[in-house]
């Protein structure tokens, strides 16, 4: 009978205990401050007319979806398609954020694209396209918030509370196995 709790018991997945991870925040002194100064200089006159749409390369292409016999002759959904990399009115902080925020929208060519099939006009797919854009580099460009001091004493509080669970399971595990020792076999 104990053999067929030990067999069952070995196959029962075992749950590990939670492990959670407070990373650091990250913090305004991270970033250079020369980095910081274009950063604010960039957000403080960037507008969604800024952007040198012009440079881009603009592909046309069918769109999917309803619209009957319209869809299958009119090219209306946009791409717009442009490399990061040479983007000189991007400051190279907001580059890089771009890079790790959108990495599924940047090709193997290194190039960011943005598409938009919203409605059945290049002329309003293009603008659509734009304020994508636009959002997509404002989220880029917003600096790190230093946390507030209740922010990083919670972090903190946490983080003590996760250590002593841990602490808590590894006794109780180590004691599990001790007692299994202390047993002995099928006389005691």
């Amino acid at each position: 009978m104990e053999l067929f709790h030990r067999a069952a018991a070995a196959l029962r997945p075992r749950l590990a205990p939670t492990v959670r991870s407070y990373a650091r925040y990250p913090s305004i002194d991270d970033i250079p401050a020369a980095d910081v100064e274009a950063v604010q200089r960039f957000r403080a006159k960037f507008s969604r007319d800024d952007i040198p749409y012009k440079q881009f390369t603009v592909t046309f292409h069918r769109s999917g979806g309803a619209g009957g016999q319209n869809v299958n002759k009119v090219s209306t959904k946009v791409l717009m398609r442009f490399s990061l990399a040479e983007q000189g009115w991007i400051p190279n902080y907001v580059r890089q954020r771009m890079q790790e925020l959108e990495s599924s929208r940047i090709n193997s060519r290194g190039e960011y694209q943005v598409s938009s099939e919203k409605t059945r006009s290049q002329r309003h797919n293009i603008d659509d396209c734009l304020d994508k854009l636009w959002q997509h580099i404002e989220r880029a460009s917003e600096l790190p918030k230093a946390p507030s001091a209740e922010t990083a004493q919670r972090v903190e509080q946490l983080k003590k509370a996760e250590k002593a669970r841990s602490m808590e399971h590894k006794k109780r595990h180590s004691q599990r196995k001790a007692d299994r020792r202390r047993k002995g076999g099928f006389d005691d």
